[in-house]
Order: structure tokens, then C-alpha cells, then sequence
């Protein structure tokens, strides 16, 4: 506790140094530590956030959707950049940073196929929310400050705490761990996408026949009525992709346990805490999908919620 004390302090100082204008802001970029210009760069989308929340479209809840990728990636390009100026840029984070940047540029492309970054769009999830809190507005007001402007950026930049830790090791030799660890994680982000790739092959499939009346080649016409999709990974997940999106962040914190030769360290909050918010929003989601679709009950009782487990799969009628 006094160290941590001790680092609070000392950053402190150094930002009140820079605001009082005693050392120039590339001086305060250099000496501090990087989370702290990465809390910094995070407050700003916080703020933005806020005030995305409250101007246009009453309570309009989009932005932090619309930025979630893209904040994951400031905060490595930060950790990265700081190393390099320091003249002790880190290996693994350039190893990372590729990878990081192809992820955050699919959830950026999915959100967009789903018309996400068009005037007007609204994840459906949200009307629930609102629906939820009785479109109070005080409880909306409270809402858009403490979930969606503080809470969830904070996640955010909290899954990448690891990063301090691969940082900290900078141009230290690379070991067979570190191949190995950036092996799983490029496999997990191959994993993601192969399920959100499902996923969307499914939902124009759907929406195709809703139109046309056509059954699209490798569906039948019982999967696209039943309105969810049940294939793929999808039949031994009821969410393999978010369950991918853990693993992920898990990877990436093991590895930074790895480095640093400790199994447990500060940095585990980060994935603690996007694991929790994961398992309650893959179940708020499905409190929909159950009043959306008939089948899907039948469908919880098959498949796993989130961890593929032996024997729960999802067997398709043999007659329609």
C-alpha cells in the first residue's frame, strides 16, 4: 500500500507540475509513468462521452459502442510510444501492436455492417436499458455518468494493464513464453472473428429469406425461421465470441505474469473485471433473445453459456 501510495503521489506531482506549466507537457510525457498519460487520453474519451450523451439525441448511449475498439489500441499505442521515446521501446508490445490493430479494426468494420456509425442507429439493448429505468431521467443522467462515461472506458483501459507489466521489460530478450503467449493470443483474435464471421453470415442469411422467401446455400429453412444462429462455433457456445473476447484479455495478462515471474499481480483486475462485465452482459442479452425467440429456452438448455463443455451441443431436428 505505501508504494502504491507512494506512485499516486509522485504522479500527482508531476501532473500538477505540467498544469502549473513548471515542466513542459513532453517533459511531464517522458518522466511519468504511462498509465498515467493513458488515464489522461482516457478521461478525454470520458468527457466526450458525457457530452455525446447529452447533446443531439437525448440520452444517446452510442458513442462508448462507436469507441470501444479504438480506445483498447490508444492505450498500447501509448505504452509503445512511451517506450520508444524513451529510447527502451518494448518487443512484445511491437509484437502486440499489429495484431491489437486488426482486432480493433473488425469490431470497428462489424459495428459499421450493422449500420453503427450511421445517424440514428441505437443498439437494442439500450432501449431496454432505458425501457428498464422507466425512461427516469435522473436515473438516465446517473447512468450516463457512472456505466456509460466512467465505467466502461476504466474497463477498458483496465484490460490493458498487463501492458505496464511487457512494457516495464522493454528490449529484454525474447524467450520461447513470449512466442507462445503471442501464439495464443493471435489464435484467440482468429477465434473471434471466425465467430463473429458466423455470426454475420447468419444474419444476412436471415434477413435474405425474410425478403425473398430463398434459403441460402449451407442453411435450412428451420435454422433461418428459428432467428438465431445455432451453427459453427455457435453450437457449442451460445456466445463463443464473447468467450473469445475473455480469452483475450486472459492471454494477455498471463503473459504479462509470465514476464514479470509472478502468477498473481495488480494488473489481474483488469480481466476480473471484464470477465464480470462480460458474464452480465452476455446474460442481459439473453433475457431478450428469450423473449424474441421461442426456441431459444430449448437452445440454453443444449448449448453452454459461454464455455464449450463435452456433451452440451446443439443437435438440429432431424424433421422439420
Amino acid at each position: 500500500m505505501a508504494i502504491l501510495n507512494h506512485f499516486v503521489f509522485s504522479e500527482w506531482e508531476l501532473v500538477k507540475s505540467c498544469l502549473s506549466r513548471t515542466i513542459t507537457f513532453n517533459e511531464f510525457y517522458l518522466t511519468s509513468h504511462p498509465f498515467t498519460s493513458t488515464l489522461l487520453i482516457t478521461s478525454g474519451f470520458m468527457v466526450t462521452t458525457f457530452i455525446s450523451c447529452h447533446t443531439g439525441k437525448k440520452n444517446d448511449f452510442t458513442l462508448v459502442d462507436k469507441l470501444w475498439p479504438m480506445l483498447s489500441l490508444s492505450c498500447t499505442l501509448n505504452y509503445t510510444l512511451h517506450g520508444y521515446l524513451n529510447g527502451n521501446v518494448s518487443y512484445r508490445l511491437l509484437l502486440i501492436l499489429p495484431f491489437q490493430t486488426f482486432w480493433a479494426y473488425h469490431l470497428a468494420e462489424l459495428f459499421a455492417r450493422r449500420g453503427g456509425y450511421c445517424s440514428g442507429f441505437e443498439d437494442h439493448r439500450w432501449a431496454k436499458v432505458k425501457a428498464h429505468l422507466n425512461h427516469d431521467q435522473i436515473k438516465l443522467f446517473f447512468f450516463s455518468i457512472f456505466f456509460v462515461s466512467v465505467y466502461q472506458p476504466l474497463m477498458l483501459i483496465n484490460n490493458t494493464m498487463p501492458e505496464c507489466i511487457l512494457w516495464e521489460a522493454g528490449s529484454s530478450s525474447l524467450k520461447f513464453g513470449d512466442y507462445a503467449f503471442l501464439a495464443l493470443y493471435v489464435s484467440l483474435i482468429g477465434f473471434e472473428y471466425l465467430c463473429d464471421e458466423y455470426q454475420q453470415d447468419y444474419q444476412v442469411a436471415k434477413a435474405s429469406y425474410k425478403r425473398t422467401r430463398e434459403i441460402t446455400s449451407g442453411y435450412t429453412k428451420l435454422q433461418l425461421e428459428r432467428g438465431f444462429c445455432t451453427v459453427g462455433p455457435f453450437a457449442y457456445s451460445r456466445h463463443p465470441a464473447f468467450f473469445a473476447e475473455q480469452l483475450i484479455w486472459v492471454s494477455l495478462y498471463l503473459w504479462g505474469a509470465y514476464v514479470g515471474g509472478t502468477l498473481i499481480n495488480w494488473s489481474l483486475i483488469g480481466p476480473l473485471v471484464f470477465v464480470a462485465f462480460v458474464v452480465n452482459s452476455s446474460g442481459f442479452t439473453e433475457s431478450i433473445s428469450i423473449e424474441r425467440y421461442p426456441a431459444y429456452k430449448q437452445y440454453k438448455m443444449q448449448v453452454g453459456f459461454l464455455v464449450p463443455f463435452p456433451g452440451k451441443k446443439w443437435v438440429e431436428p432431424k424433421a422439420e
